[in-house]
């Protein structure tokens, strides 16, 4: 994570049975707002120095956070549904210490939430780049309320955490301006969105009208579209990817910008900009400086100096008959090339699943399948009876190593099971299509009328 940001979503409740070994016998609830609690307060993520915990709870005890919680929310009826909100909060590699990354988090939950829920603000220590975790519950303290979810709610935690960040001297992320979206905005570089922008860019430079505009575009890969009776222009891949409005692309690419800047080129080069860039009789290169011969030939009345406009003459009429230049060497269409690369790490994976496990049918891959998901099954009732072991007042050692092993095992055979999943597809899908082309064969076969052999007596 480059710079400070934000993000909250909400934990819906996933009942649980457990059994308290140590004092009660009785079976409790363990909840998503458990789950959640647990996550954020995990002792291996939150230890600093083997000497203090960053957990702090706003009107509630870090140690007791998921019972008051639970008894607000019992004390108004309301244990069903979204019974938390999870957020978290990061900053930038090596600007804050552990200390003031906390004191930052308590003093964001207190401006944003703590006037009416109960929050459980923890720092976690265990990645790259330190931030909090906040645990809010859904239901609040004071009215017995429950949060809602809005969007204006998430802009102002983002608010407030730039704000704090500001005060702090610390990064933020800048808002875009104009039209341009925020995911756009973070994403610049090799997308799909910025490869339009390079090919709109290269089109402005070398055309004054917006025939030549579409010829270029189209030379790029490119189909443009813009017609009285459709209200927005529109850019698409002519490898048959999704049309896109120019205007999403940026203000400077919707096509009032566009059209004023081919009216400048229009006012400057006139309408053959075009072909000042590609037509011999048209070329702004520069051409060498003439040179006349020692002697002079006659060349069917005309001296030889003169020869050089006829021969510019007989390229450009070349060029009007389509002699000149001669036919390009087929153009990359990027846009093609780019989606099927898009995939090829997962062909890649599925050749070698193929190949590792000797796959010759669509029924030993199903077979296959079916034995992973009773591997995963199994291997995560024992990831949940770790988790149900670290919740215990001392767990046994080595626990959460042989989670974390039991959590690396069932990703790479959930991993694999996607794999197969998309090898039957592309098989059955495949074979359905050989199906269809067949019938389309016999369909169209032409049929020979039998000859009526029955003689007229």
């Amino acid at each position: 994570m480059p710079l400070a940001t934000t993000k909250i979503w909400p934990v819906r409740d996933s009942l649980r049975r457990v059994v308290d070994y140590a004092a009660n016998p009785d079976k409790t609830e363990y909840s998503g707002l458990a789950q959640a609690l647990h996550y954020a307060e995990n002792d291996t993520k939150t230890t600093l120095q083997e000497t203090a915990q960053l957990v702090s709870g706003v009107y509630c005890h870090p140690e007791t956070a998921w019972a008051e919680m639970r008894a607000v929310q019992e004390q108004f009826g309301k244990t069903e549904g979204v019974v938390a909100m999870h957020a978290y909060q990061s900053f930038k590699p090596g600007e804050v210490t552990p200390e003031q990354c906390h004191s930052i988090g308590v003093e964001l939950a207190r401006r944003v939430w703590g006037r009416r829920f109960q929050v459980l603000v923890a720092t976690h220590l265990n990645t790259g780049c330190l931030h909090n975790h906040f645990v809010i519950n859904a239901v609040s303290y004071v009215d017995g309320k429950k949060y809602e979810q809005r969007r204006d709610q998430y802009r102002e935690m983002r608010r407030a955490s730039d704000q704090l960040c500001r005060e702090h001297a610390l990064s933020v992320i800048q808002p875009p301006g104009g039209k341009k979206p925020r995911p756009l905005y973070e994403g610049e570089g090799q997308t799909r969105y910025e490869a339009m922008r390079r090919a709109i860019r290269k089109a402005l430079t070398q055309t004054s009208t917006e025939r030549d505009f579409a010829r270029v575009l189209r030379q790029q890969g490119y189909l443009w579209r813009r017609e009285e009776g459709r209200k927005y222009a529109t850019l698409r891949p002519l490898d048959g990817g999704r049309s896109v409005r120019v205007y999403r692309l940026g203000a400077e690419y919707d096509w009032p910008a566009l059209e004023q800047a081919l009216t400048k080129n229009h006012l400057r080069y006139g309408p053959h900009f075009y072909h000042l860039n590609f037509n011999p009789k048209y070329s702004l290169k520069p051409r060498p400086a003439y040179h006349p011969p020692a002697r002079r030939y006659r060349y069917r009345g005309l001296f030889t100096h003169q020869k050089s406009s006829l021969f510019r003459l007989y390229l450009y009429y070349c060029y009007q008959l389509g002699i000149y230049p001669k036919r390009p060497a087929p153009r990359v269409n990027w846009p093609e090339i780019n989606a099927l690369w898009r995939d090829i790490d997962k062909t890649l994976e599925e050749l070698r699943l193929t190949s590792k496990r000797g796959f010759s049918t669509v029924a030993e891959v199903k077979a296959h399948r079916e034995t992973l998901a009773g591997q995963i099954t199994a291997l995560c009732q024992e990831r949940a009876d770790c988790a149900r072991q670290l919740r215990w007042r001392k767990p046994p050692p080595g626990v959460v190593h042989q989670r974390t092993e039991l959590t690396r095992q069932i990703t790479a055979l959930r991993k694999e099971d996607a794999a197969t999943k998309r090898i039957i597809e592309k098989v059955e899908k495949t074979a359905a299509c050989r199906e269809e082309y067949r019938r389309q064969q016999e369909r169209d076969k032409p049929r020979h009328q039998p000859h009526d052999r029955t003689q007229i007596r």
